[in-house]
């Protein structure tokens, strides 16, 4: 049986460094092979990237996790996607520099190329993965439905690391939505209790639900982050920044993203992974 594959797009800058670095401690642990990629403008850029990728993915064998590698020639809003739906990758890794000056105006590069993927993200930043891998794992609880797939998805990552999980919910003042989010919190106890996962569930004052979620998790030392892009203006109730605060946070926690377009289909995090 082939083993399933993670993508990690590198620009060749230390945060790129780190995603590979990344991908290589997960493919390690989850028993998946590694695809590096480079994207560039024009053909005659191709061979020296090339050069750089190989180098890349023979360091990764040379670790012993399976790699190879490959350039295309376009742009990363389009093709990161595009490749990762041919070579069937079932993550991608991919770092991010944070959300910084005009990019709050005019929305993060990298939540830019999720929404043109289907396929889960981790977007990391410099910090390292710790050796003992994801062993926090926050998930903020709204009322769309799509989250108890997220704690099921997010659950599935974590029993790898034997982690805990923090559900993190917004304290709302308005009866109908308090009462879709309650609806939520249930479901999630169920789920953790069942599988024996250890778990706290935490409440949110309504403030400024992104900036709390990060302290918060900074806080409880959280090594993942859990969202879901549904591929329009994802957590509008909490703000159009919020999702591109969560993945740029200045705490350099990484960020599962996971596409509601997957959480759709039939497959799951141990489907992919085993």
């Amino acid at each position: 049986m082939a083993k399933p594959v993670i993508l990690v797009p590198t620009d060749f800058t230390p945060v790129g460094e780190s995603a590979v670095n990344y991908a290589q401690q997960l493919a390690a642990i989850l028993q998946a092979k590694v695809t590096v990629m480079h994207v560039v403008a024009m053909d005659k850029e191709v061979a020296k990237a090339t050069a750089a990728v190989s180098a890349i993915s023979t360091s990764i064998n040379n670790a012993q996790v399976e790699s190879n590698h490959l350039v295309a020639v376009g742009n990363i809003f389009d093709d990161i996607g595009s490749v990762a739906k041919s070579i069937d990758a079932r993550l991608i890794v991919m770092g991010t520099h944070g959300v910084k000056g005009m990019q709050h105006i005019m929305g993060s590069k990298a939540l830019k190329v999720i929404t043109n993927s289907d396929v889960p993200f981790i977007v990391v930043q410099k910090k390292p993965l710790k050796p003992e891998g994801f062993k926090k794992i926050v998930i903020p609880l709204n009322f769309q439905q799509e989250v108890k797939q997220s704690i099921k998805y997010a659950w599935e990552i974590g029993k790898y690391f034997n982690a805990k999980i923090h559900i993190v919910y917004l304290k709302e003042k308005d009866p109908f939505i308090a009462a879709k989010i309650e609806r939520n919190i249930p479901y999630a106890e169920d789920l953790l209790q069942e599988n024996g996962v250890s778990y706290e569930i935490t409440g949110i004052d309504k403030s400024n639900f992104a900036k709390d979620l990060c302290s918060f998790s900074d806080k409880v030392q959280a090594d993942l982050i859990t969202i879901i892009n549904n591929h329009e203006n994802i957590f509008t109730y909490f703000g159009g920044s919020f999702e591109q605060a969560v993945i740029g946070n200045e705490q350099e926690i990484p960020v599962l993203v996971i596409n509601a377009i997957q959480l759709k289909t039939a497959y799951s995090f141990s489907i992919y992974f085993g």
